[in-house]
């Protein structure tokens, strides 16, 4: 039981990011050097649809420890309702849109979960093809994982991230991020002691003008 802990993935997390940072630089080097507008990719009225997977490991500071890792796929769809904003190297774009999670839980046990979140990106664009980026999730859905953190079938979960973006073409971009993962049931039954995880996450994001 020990050997399999110290493995899958806690590592997978770390595997994902180092795995989308070498897709990144092989997709990108003949390209990165190549004149690019993003204010057109993030331009009014661009639709958004980005299909994401990673891996995370539980990371709480308080006494109960589970050791709680799983894999995940977040297909998101956004809007951009505005134009950018600001110029120069602090051009910006907002990106609202909504996010579907579904987890898979290896450890302590096996188990899923899943839900819907509303999801907010802000978007550096300032700076040609390498788009770095802050970001914030929260949302709801239901658990099958019954652990001393958490033994409701119902959770709420909130997330904070950073990550960038590389724009491959002019519609397409892969995404590399990290993320703050917090899961509880919100006081809505007890005990609610929730977790936290860091999560690996990579993507790719398709553009509609």
């Amino acid at each position: 039981m020990g050997t399999e802990r110290s493995g899958g993935p806690g590592r997978t997390t770390r595997h994902l990011v180092a795995i989308g940072a070498l897709l990144l630089a092989m997709a990108t080097a003949p390209r990165i050097g190549a004149a690019f507008d993003t204010s057109e990719a993030f331009a009014k009225g661009t639709s958004i649809v980005s299909l994401q997977m990673g891996g995370g490991a539980q990371a709480n500071i308080e006494t109960l420890f589970s050791d709680i890792t799983f894999l995940e796929f977040t297909p998101r769809v956004s809007y951009l309702p505005f134009e950018p904003f600001g110029s120069g190297w602090y051009l910006a774009a907002l990106e609202p849109g909504l996010e579907g999670w579904f987890e898979y839980y290896f450890n302590p046990k096996h188990a899923g979960a899943g839900g819907l979140k509303a999801a907010l990106r802000l978007h550096a664009i300032g700076f040609g093809r390498v788009v770095p980026y802050l970001e914030l999730t929260a949302g709801a859905g239901g658990a099958g994982l019954r652990v001393p953190e958490s033994q409701s079938p119902f959770t709420f979960i909130l997330e904070g991230g950073v990550g960038f973006s590389v724009f491959v073409a002019e519609d397409l971009a892969i995404n590399v991020g990290y993320r703050i993962q917090h899961m509880s049931n919100g006081g809505t039954s007890k005990p609610n002691f929730g977790f936290e995880a860091n999560v690996g996450v990579v993507g790719v994001s398709y553009f509609f003008h």
